[in-house]
């Protein structure tokens, strides 16, 4: 009994700890968000969309696209704030040590028959690869390290209370492009 008892918490115990590394949230409907993005992905795979749904790029921070109005862009910007905080616990635990700003890098926003049904974002956070340096925890010792920024892209639902992490885009480091 004691045995069984203390295996299945153990099990228990590396479920929850998995499930804790991802910030993914499901809200209400969420199940219905995860097959509309993997509509609109399909109907958008090339351009232009297939009809009914449609694309568009609200937001490019690189050429300083902003048709985000200012509430979508703070809900967008809470959510990635919150996506990012996984890399704590993943990408961070290695050899990347981050500033931990978030930035919005890119929205595209995804209508079907002029309704919007979601949006997919890209954001980042500037980082170093630690790995061949002498860092010391102290940011003045990053000076020797690769600067670069790491990144990931997820889809984020209507209301913004589902949204869940590209499975092809996951947390991604790349050297300084910026």
């Amino acid at each position: 009994g004691l045995m069984k008892a203390k295996i299945f918490l153990i099990s228990l115990g590396v479920i929850f700890s998995a499930s804790w590394s991802f910030a993914d949230q499901m809200g209400p409907d969420g199940d219905k968000f995860y097959e509309e993005a993997a509509h609109f992905e399909n109907a958008c795979r090339n351009t232009p969309c297939k009809a009914p749904y449609a694309m568009t790029i609200l937001y490019n921070q690189k050429t300083r696209l902003n048709k985000l109005n200012p509430a979508t862009r703070d809900q967008l910007k809470n959510v990635v704030i919150d996506q990012a905080q996984v890399w704590r616990d993943t990408i961070l635990e290695g050899d990347y040590y981050a500033a931990g700003r978030t930035r919005l890098d890119w929205v595209q926003a995804y209508y079907k028959n002029d309704t919007v049904v979601g949006y997919k974002v890209q954001y980042s956070e500037k980082a170093w690869y630690v790995g061949d340096c002498d860092f010391n925890g102290q940011h003045s010792s990053l000076k020797e390290c690769t600067e670069g920024r790491i990144s990931e892209v997820s889809y984020v639902s209507p209301d913004f209370k589902t949204y869940f992490t590209d499975e092809d885009r996951y947390a991604e480091f790349a050297f300084r492009q910026d």
